[in-house]
């Protein structure tokens, strides 16, 4: 039995911050690590990993992550480094940024979407690499 708990615990503890169905919260919040949000939130969330919205959370304001899957209603834009994934019955009334984005069939999205590339410049030393090889192929 004492194996069990600590599976349990451990599992906990690998799924980050959780703020379950009933909670309520406004203002400005600032998650590390995994983060999922079953309540009501009205403010801005960072989260510095990936953030879950489940089915019955409603959130108000901006939401920033690495990630974002959405299962639940957003009112507000929403902006993710890597990847933002709507899966049903989601909801989102705002703007979408990130670098991919899945929409499941069932998915709600009223808003714009602006994908952006990767932060790190690969084409430019590609660019310079391929200048330079053109110059000692014009040596030879």
């Amino acid at each position: 039995m004492a194996e069990t708990n600590r599976v349990v615990g451990a599992r906990a503890s690998e799924s980050g911050a959780y703020l379950g169905p009933g909670s309520k919260a406004n203002g400005r919040l600032l998650f590390e690590g995994p983060t999922t949000i079953e309540g009501e939130i009205e403010g801005e969330i960072l989260v510095h990993g990936n953030l879950t919205i489940g089915e019955n959370a409603v959130i108000k304001g901006k939401v920033s992550a690495t990630s974002v899957v959405v299962r639940g209603k957003v009112t507000a834009d929403i902006q993710a480094d890597k990847k933002i994934e709507l899966q049903p019955p989601a909801v989102v009334v705002g703007d979408l940024i990130t670098q991919a984005l899945i929409i499941a069939d069932g998915a709600i999205l009223e808003g714009h979407c602006a994908m952006k590339k990767e932060k790190e410049g690969k084409v430019l030393p590609l660019l310079r690499q391929e200048g330079q090889g053109r110059k000692s192929e014009e040596s030879v």
